[in-house]
């Protein structure tokens, strides 16, 4: 809806430039946006001029009553709406980028296990088409490209071949692009599926155990400087500044208040989502 009015008002002016965003056009078939490339680039232009908008009467009202300068008010407040419009505008265009980021990994950490399951349902003789439904059954990122793909076949009438293209080409994740591309490869070809998609389970699962192997050691690694620097560190400092501060005098109180009830919990937070941004499990 949003999409179709944006498109109402900037569309004539954005068309005529459609073909220098390939790259974003790409990225939003990547994350599932349905969206055309004119309709997306009309949204930023329309919310960067609200946020514009917004912005240039909040801040002026706000700068006036805090300054006697209305020249400079003004002019700050005009400065800081390009800023935001700016900021909303380049925002919405890598957000689709950063979607399908997230989906590559969600794709790349189960692979090995879907390649594994497709393997053992190929080994019961299914048609290919019957074994992404199977595989969408399973749910998860890879599930709803699977779905796509069945979806392609039986409701849109395509032949397999050309649905598991059309996927290859729109996922984000090379690895499942690899593995759909030499699916595609076998079934042309007459080959053994269940010998290919087996050797690529292998192949994933190896790669697999190396990535746990790589993480365990930087697990140990954080581990160290989390405990020497923060948990050590600010033990330390907060036993030499009972010491000294009747020496020096002063009010130390606040400061171990805030780094064991503030510093501390806020930095094992962020130690906790970098080792579990690392992890190549999905959970």
């Amino acid at each position: 809806m949003i999409g179709k009015m944006s498109y109402k008002l900037f569309g004539k002016i954005v068309s005529p430039y459609a073909d220098y965003f390939d790259a974003l056009n790409l990225q939003l078939k990547q994350a599932r946006m349905k969206y055309k490339v004119e309709e997306y680039i009309s949204m930023l232009l329309l919310f960067s001029m609200i946020s514009f908008a917004v912005v240039i009467m909040v801040g002026s009202f706000y700068i006036t009553l805090t300054t006697t300068a209305a020249f400079y008010s003004y002019t700050l407040s005009i400065i800081l709406s390009f800023v935001a419009a700016g900021g909303v505008f380049f925002l919405g265009y890598f957000y689709p980028t950063m979607q399908a980021k997230g989906m590559q990994n969600k794709i790349d950490k189960t692979l090995p296990f879907t390649a594994i399951y497709m393997a053992t349902a190929v080994a019961s003789d299914i048609n290919p088409g019957e074994l992404f439904k199977i595989v969408s059954m399973k749910g998860g990122e890879i599930g709803k490209e699977c779905e796509r793909i069945y979806r392609d076949v039986h409701m849109l009438g395509m032949d397999v071949s050309t649905a598991i293209t059309k996927s290859a080409n729109r996922t984000p994740s090379a690895k499942f692009a690899e593995l759909l591309w030499g699916m595609l490869s076998v079934i042309n070809m007459g080959g053994n599926l269940e010998e290919y998609l087996t050797g690529k389970s292998k192949e994933f699962m190896n790669e697999y155990r190396r990535s746990l192997e790589d993480y365990s050691k930087q697990i140990s690694f954080y581990t160290e400087i989390y405990i020497t620097l923060v948990i050590v560190g600010t033990l330390f400092f907060i036993v030499l500044s009972s010491i000294m501060s009747p020496l020096v005098g002063g009010d130390i109180l606040m400061i171990q208040t805030f780094l064991v009830f503030f510093f501390i919990p806020l930095i094992s937070t962020g130690f906790i989502v970098l080792l579990k941004s690392l992890s190549p499990t999905e959970a």
